[in-house]
């Protein structure tokens, strides 16, 4: 059986949606694609990701393909299987209801690692494809409750948005609770963006985690930034809506700003947010967790989006232009 899922950024609210605030999330056009069946050697899973940015030492030769969507790299290497992610795997196949025993071999378009959903776009997959497998419906909600258990193993207690954008896809204003609110935004342009991955990887829990300790010391100062993002990103669905790009570019400076305060940046997303700005661009801020990952800058159009990816190239990044159709 075969399923994909896109990959996403979180153009405002991230760090905020943890406590409740509004997060503003769009889907990629890159995704992670799963083969599975039924296999008696099982449980197993073959992880192919891009060569350029591995989350651990390779196994194999890379592996030669005329068809990746990086300009920078004409290969995906197979890379090692954390054992949790094999644990994981088996437990959403059988919440699922498929088989135990299986073989599911992963082909991802996405830096495993960059902050661009990369593992909430895995648990979608897997789970239409294990439901295919047993025979059974997997509308988006079902998808994004499936993948939220692989997304707990990896990031603790994440907040849902992303297994929440990687199943519906478009864009969306995300709400945690119980149950999460999901408002399907409609933009009323082409939302042309530049996506900086800095090389650095980092696990979401690595940013979250440290941020809760300090506001729990300190509610006062942290809690009004925090609800600030969150009112960024629900004035940047409505910007989205009215198609005004210069608005949206003011609150991604803005969200950086108080992401920079909440102490989620680091050196190098800070110079790609410099190399961005610096090329033009009507904002740039941080995109997902922080502290390394990636780095989003907003261009007029797909021309200004593409001269952007230059600038951050000619600084020696790596980056792809992207475009979110309405």
């Amino acid at each position: 059986m075969k399923a994909s899922a896109p990959g996403k950024v979180l153009l405002l609210g991230e760090h905020a949606v943890v406590y409740g605030h509004p997060a503003l999330a769009a889907a990629l056009g890159r995704r992670v694609a799963v083969e599975v069946e039924e296999d008696p050697k099982g449980p197993a899973i073959e992880l192919l990701a891009p060569a350029t940015f591995p989350v651990s030492t390779p196994t194999s030769t890379p592996i030669a393909t005329s068809t990746s969507p990086f300009p920078w790299s004409t290969a995906l290497s197979a890379v090692a299987t954390p054992p949790e992610l094999l644990r994981a795997t088996s437990d959403l196949a059988a919440a699922a209801g498929a088989p135990p025993r299986f073989r599911a071999r992963v082909r991802s378009e996405l830096p495993l690692g960059g902050g661009l959903g990369s593992s909430a776009a895995l648990g979608v997959a897997l789970a239409r494809a294990f439901a295919q497998l047993a025979g059974r419906d997997c509308p988006p909600e079902r998808a994004e409750q499936l993948a939220l258990q692989l997304e707990r193993v990896f990031h603790g207690a994440p907040s849902g948005v992303d297994p929440a954008i990687c199943a519906r896809g478009g864009v969306i204003l995300f709400r945690r609770g119980e149950p999460a609110e999901v408002e399907r935004i409609s933009p009323r342009v082409p939302l042309h963006l530049a996506v900086v991955l800095t090389g650095v990887v980092r696990g979401t829990r690595s940013t979250v985690l440290p941020l809760s300790a300090r506001r729990a010391e300190r509610p006062d100062l942290y809690d009004p930034m925090l609800a600030f993002l969150g009112e960024l990103a629900r004035g940047g669905a409505r910007a989205l809506e009215r198609g005004d790009l210069q608005d949206l570019g003011v609150r991604f400076d803005a969200a950086h700003g108080v992401l920079g305060a909440l102490g989620v940046s680091c050196p190098e997303l800070e110079e790609a947010v410099a190399a961005l700005r610096g090329a033009g661009a009507l904002g740039a801020k941080l995109t997902g967790a922080g502290g390394g990952g990636a780095a989003i800058g907003l261009g007029r159009d797909a021309a200004h989006a593409a001269a952007l990816v230059r600038a951050a190239e000619g600084a020696g990044m790596r980056a792809f232009a992207e475009e979110i159709a309405p």
